[in-house]
């Protein structure tokens, strides 16, 4: 069950805001068929900045291509797990943008994970971009998977 103190209530309610502003910006740039969207280079300028911050904290360890490490599905001696790859072939667009921005800012909570945290580092908007670029490599079958997972995230917890 997850944890009801305050501090965790207002870090779910601050991803949950920063995400569903993302979706809406997302849904906008997709447009529907009016000429009200985003201007699609607004989108560009995120993935942009997504791969910057991306080059700056995240390639040492997932690689400078999104690649991961080599042997990233093999458990070291020390049952940890090597980064994992950020492009379709990885897991990541399994998780829902919530599960994201909370892995990315608190780090891993899971022993066998390296994952550190950026919170203090990345605000949720920087990571955002960073998923932003992310999705930017996968394929059309991920990016579903990975609004799916985010919509089904949202609703699970309100």
């Amino acid at each position: 069950m997850p944890c009801c103190c305050e501090e965790c209530l207002l870090i779910r309610q601050r991803i949950l805001v920063t995400v569903v502003v993302a979706l809406a910006l997302l849904m906008a740039a997709c447009g529907n068929g009016d000429d009200s969207s985003v201007d699609p280079a607004d989108i560009v300028t995120v993935v942009e900045e997504g791969a910057e911050l991306y080059a700056t904290y995240c390639a040492a360890c997932h690689g400078e291509n999104l690649e991961g490490h080599p042997n990233w599905m093999t458990p070291n001696a020390d049952g940890s797990y090597n980064p994992p790859p950020q492009d379709s072939t990885g897991h990541t667009w399994h998780h829902g943008d919530p599960t994201l921005v909370q892995l990315i800012s608190e780090g891993s909570p899971f022993r066998e994970s390296v994952m550190p945290a950026f919170g203090d580092t990345l605000t949720d908007e920087q990571i955002l971009a960073i998923l932003e670029f992310f999705r930017s490599n996968w394929g059309e079958q991920e990016r579903t998977f990975q609004q799916q997972a985010t919509e089904r995230d949202l609703a699970a917890n309100p």
